[in-house]
């Protein structure tokens, strides 16, 4: 929802707030997957398990 939020926006002060809002959403996914004993290589390979998680992969 973020990022296609991001993709749309054209206000740069709207768009600094979801970056914003975007990376805090990631770090939060990071510590989520540290806490639950999952196993990342780096922030690349924790995006592509969130991507599998949210289209059902995972």
């Amino acid at each position: 929802m973020v990022i296609e939020k991001t993709e749309k926006t054209t206000s740069p002060g709207e768009l600094q707030r979801l970056e914003e809002k975007r990376a805090e959403l990631h770090w939060k996914f990071i510590d989520f997957l540290k806490s639950q004993g999952i196993k990342f290589k780096d922030r690349e390979h924790a995006t592509t398990i969130a991507v599998r998680i949210a289209t059902g992969e995972l």
